[in-house]
Parts: C-alpha cells; sequence; structure tokens
C-alpha cells in the first residue's frame, strides 16, 4: 500500500528542526578576538497532524484510511478457491473492488535535539562554529480494521448451512478478523518491519559555518554566513515505514545575510535570508510505485535533495539590565526531490518525488535572562545567557503541524 510509506514519510521532515534550521531570531553579532561560546540548544516537539498539499490540516496517519476490497481478501488463496469464492460473491451481486472494511490508523511521533555548538572568535570581525546535533526520537503506530455491513452480510451467506462455500466463508471470516496481522505478515515477507512502535537516538547531521561582521556601528549592523552541512547523522531506513531520519546523507552547502536595524530604547530590528543547495547523493530506497509499495525491490539511486530557501524578521528588546525578549517570523519552502538514474523506473520516481516539496509559516516568541551587559561593566564574574522559544506553525504545505519547545544556554569564556 503506497499510502502507507507516503504517509510515514512525512515524518522526515522532523529534520528541520535541528540545528541547522533557520529560526526567526537571527542576528549579526560574532564573537570578540579570542573568545569561545559553547551554547547547548535543545529543541523538542510532540506530533500527530500534517498538512496536505493544499495547505489543510489531517491527521497523520490519514492516508492510512485504506479500504480492503474482496478480491485482496482472496488474492492469496489457490486458483480453485479463489475462483469458487469469486463465483458466489458474483451470484451475490458482489464485485472485486467492493470494500468489506477499513484500515485506520494513529500515528504520534515524539523528537528531542540536544545540539552542542562552540564558537570561536577567530578576528574581530570573524567567528566559527560548529554544531554537532544527537537526536531521540520514537513513533507510536496503531493500526486497526473494521469490517463493514457487506461484508458481514457476506459472512452470513457464506456460513448458512445450505451453502456449499461455508468452509470458504469461515476462512474468509478469519483473514477479516485478523487483517492488521495479515498486513503486517506481508510486510515482514517483503523485508519491511511490522507496524509497530519504533525509536531510535544518534547524531545528526553537523553543521560548520563561519560569520562575518561587516559593517556594526550606531544605527546598523550588517553581516554573512556561510558553511556547509556535513553528513553525519542517519538516513532513512528503506525497510522501516515509520522511522525518523537524522540526516539526509549529503553535503549541503548555505549561506545567509542578516541585518541589524538599532533603533531607540534598545530594541532592534532584524531581516534574514538563507539559501541552503544541497549536493546530489546516493542512497538506497525501494522501488514503490503508486500501485505497489510493499512487494517492491530495493536499488541504489541517484538524487538530488531539493534546495531550501529561509528567510525571516524579528523584533527584539534587549534593555542593559539584562532581559533578553522577542518575537518572529520565519518563513521555509523547500524545492521538491529530484531521482535519477537507470535503475529506478519513471513511476518510482514519481512515487518517490511526490509531496517532497514543503512550506511552513512560523511565529516566534522569545524571553531570557543574559548576564553579558553585567559583565562588560565588572558587576558579575561569569557571562552567559538562558533563552526559552516557542515556535508555533501558522500555516504549512506537505509538513507535519509541529509546536517546537526551544532552550538555549550559553556560556562565553
Amino acid at each position: 500500500m503506497l499510502v502507507l510509506q507516503s504517509s510515514i514519510a512525512r515524518v522526515v521532515l522532523c529534520t528541520l528542526i535541528g540545528s541547522t534550521a533557520a529560526f526567526a531570531f537571527e542576528d549579526t553579532k560574532v564573537l570578540p578576538k579570542g573568545v569561545r561560546n559553547l551554547s547547548i540548544r535543545t529543541v523538542d516537539t510532540s506530533f500527530n497532524q500534517t498538512t496536505d498539499p493544499g495547505g489543510m490540516v489531517e491527521p497523520l496517519a490519514h492516508l492510512l484510511y485504506k479500504d480492503l476490497t474482496f478480491a485482496q481478501v482472496v488474492r492469496d488463496d489457490t486458483k480453485l478457491k479463489g475462483a469458487l469464492l469469486k463465483g458466489f460473491m458474483l451470484q451475490n451481486g458482489l464485485k472485486d473492488e467492493d470494500a468489506v472494511g477499513q484500515f485506520s490508523a494513529d500515528i504520534t511521533a515524539h523528537l528531542t535535539v540536544i545540539a552542542p555548538i562552540m564558537a570561536y572568535g577567530l578576528t574581530p570581525n570573524l567567528t566559527l562554529a560548529l554544531a554537532t546535533p544527537f537526536y531521540q526520537a520514537q513513533t507510536k503506530t496503531n493500526v486497526g480494521f473494521v469490517a463493514n455491513q457487506r461484508a458481514q452480510s457476506l459472512m452470513a451467506l457464506l456460513a448458512k448451512p445450505e451453502n456449499s462455500q461455508i468452509a470458504n466463508g469461515r476462512e474468509a471470516a478469519m483473514k477479516l478478523s485478523d487483517a492488521v496481522g495479515r498486513l503486517n505478515n506481508k510486510l515482514s515477507a517483503n523485508n519491511f518491519q511490522r507496524l509497530d512502535a519504533w525509536n531510535s537516538s544518534g547524531p545528526g547531521d553537523a553543521t560548520l559555518a563561519g560569520k562575518y561582521q561587516y559593517v556594526n556601528n550606531s544605527v546598523l549592523a550588517l553581516a554573512s554566513t556561510t558553511g556547509v552541512v556535513l553528513p553525519t547523522g542517519r538516513r532513512k531506513d528503506p525497510d522501516v515505514l515509520n522511522d525518523i531520519p537524522f540526516g539526509e546523507g549529503v553535503w549541503a552547502p548555505f549561506a545567509q545575510m542578516a541585518v541589524d536595524e538599532k533603533l531607540p530604547q534598545h530594541f532592534t530590528v532584524n531581516q534574514f535570508g538563507k539559501y541552503t543547495a544541497p549536493l546530489p547523493g546516493y542512497k538506497s530506497v525501494r522501488t514503490i510505485t503508486y500501485d505497489e509499495p510493499i512487494e517492491v525491490g530495493s536499488v541504489n539511486a541517484n538524487y538530488k535533495e531539493g534546495d531550501k530557501v529561509d528567510a525571516g524578521t524579528s523584533l527584539r528588546y534587549d534593555p542593559s539590565f539584562g532581559l533578553v525578549s522577542g518575537i518572529g517570523y520565519a518563513y521555509m519552502h523547500k524545492y521538491g526531490d529530484v531521482y535519477r538514474g537507470e535503475g529506478i523506473s519513471n513511476d518510482s520516481k514519481k512515487a518517490l518525488q511526490r509531496w517532497t516539496d514543503k512550506t511552513a509559516h512560523n511565529a516566534e516568541v522569545m524571553i531570557g535572562y543574559s548576564t553579558v551587559p553585567l559583565y562588560q561593566q565588572g558587576r558579575v564574574p561569569v557571562p552567559f545567557s538562558l533563552r526559552a522559544s516557542y515556535v508555533k506553525q501558522l500555516a504549512g504545505r506537505n509538513m507535519p503541524v509541529t509546536n517546537l519547545a526551544q532552550f538555549d544556554f550559553d556560556l562565553y569564556f
């Protein structure tokens, strides 16, 4: 069932909340020469909803709501047994494509990312940084099946004493009562992991970046950040439908420009734009199609993850007594992935590329405390800051609905 793989695959979008994501509160600040900064960023989210290509909110598992037809019930029977049962169905006005019930499911995902970020002021204008996120992820998947009135009527007909199909009727009833088990058995037979609870932890894609400040005066500051995402995280396992990958497995260079406009009374307005261009990669994929997503093999395919655009603006208030606060807006658009190579059919390419373009609009609020102003005045011995942020998704397309809680601790030395 293509719907299984397509729906679960959307969970991979959680990787957007790692340390490489562009949040609303970007700025142009760099470290003084020789100063080091250790930042610990923690991001936490749970979700069970997603948005479709039109931006409508749906349950994350909505594509798992799939009908089971009469033809699928007798599909594994012998030719003779299947022909007898089909003949009986036709005599009673039932067709192969008629549904006997519907699968339903509930998927809940939880993700925590802890990202140590080490930065160093190489010159008065240039700061280098390395982020190494660590992921803890789990998904809970509950699949059910409910037979409809048509199936119940068929079972009643098959069970009548005068009916020669009574044995087949009992067998069909057993199949319906264990529809979920048969689905999991089919997955196992094709080397997929069963649809059960899943969890994993490990390192994500690291980020190496340099930030250069061109201008910094009483009115305006301008800085650029360039860097690359390193393929250090675990890719999606093509044999596990409900896993969450910790990386894309490709090098992804990026560049960002940010402008700070300094206002009276310790207010600052920031605008930023960022572009990420992942390089072509190579990975193992299942050769799924719209018609057959389970009884398929695996191939090593060339692919190009879609480029990503981030942009946003924020208003911050940083008075001299140490309060840190602000509100902001961030926009993200990711272009669709592209698969290439002779080892993968056009039908598989279309199925793998579906729903890989994504858009998100997020609002963010932040509050915290910093001793840096007091340290500069000689009033405290250690410069550090604590910040808590909340990111709410305002709208999205092909995106899970993820409202994020983020905590940052910064120590300067």
